[in-house]
């Protein structure tokens, strides 16, 4: 479903290799992950921990992203339901996917908006999509 590739030096993007539809989880975060208690370059914050994950780490931030990161909760109705981390208190123990929030075509980067799970980055950076300082949610 996706694949790592190179966009430039020092800088690797996750690229969809078929087309993902709206909807899909494209990865389970909580697999294969290590917990901090601080952020770091390629950490992803979910509640008041972050989260180190390869390919979650090399997901690009976009301000109109075609994915989030969002919680998985069975319910009551054995259903799976995918819910905002800010609906929970940061001590949540939410399992963490990044879903498609957008059909998603064969080649495309696959991106989600860092200022929508990040309070403050380790590394603030000005984003390629406008030049906008990309800082946190508390920032």
């Amino acid at each position: 479903m996706y694949k790592i590739k190179k966009i430039d030096e020092g800088h690797l993007g996750l690229f969809a290799t078929e087309n993902v539809k709206e909807g899909t989880v494209i990865l389970w975060l909580s697999t294969d992950s290590t917990y901090l208690p601080h952020p770091t370059r390629t950490s992803i914050q979910v509640g008041n921990l972050h989260l180190e994950h390869y390919e979650g780490g090399c997901t690009n931030h976009n301000c109109n992203p075609n994915a989030k990161v969002l919680g998985v909760m069975w319910g009551l109705d054995m259903n799976t339901h995918y819910i905002p981390f800010e609906a929970f208190a940061k001590s949540s123990k939410l399992n963490p996917v990044l879903v498609a929030s957008k059909d998603i075509l064969d080649g495309e980067e696959i991106t989600f908006d860092y200022e929508t799970t990040e309070e403050e980055l380790a590394e603030p950076f000005q984003c390629r999509c406008h030049g906008k300082w990309i800082r946190g949610k508390s920032t």
